[in-house]
């Protein structure tokens, strides 16, 4: 089943704009990928993204992110009880 993975790191908005547009671009490409989003809540700033599985999401992070996202990045894995698209 599908997993939400939100990624905490020392990062605005603004560091974010910066950083993204290339890695979300190349992730909409990624096997497995479903969903990105980001935002800010009451911890910071916050980037969740849903994949077929952690495996696929764990291989194209260490591969892409781990080298371009500055800092130590913490993670959240949730596995999905359902997920509905359009």
């Amino acid at each position: 089943m599908a997993v939400l993975i939100r990624h905490r790191a020392e990062m605005t908005p603004g560091q974010y704009d910066q950083l993204s547009p290339p890695l979300v671009e190349k992730v909409k490409q990624a096997p497995g990928f479903i969903l990105h989003v980001s935002f800010v809540d009451a911890n910071g700033f916050c980037v969740a993204e849903l994949w077929e599985s952690k495996e696929q999401h764990d291989a194209w992070f260490n591969e892409n992110v781990v080298p371009n996202v500055p800092g130590e990045i913490t993670q959240e894995v949730i596995q999905v009880h359902s997920l509905h698209q359009p």
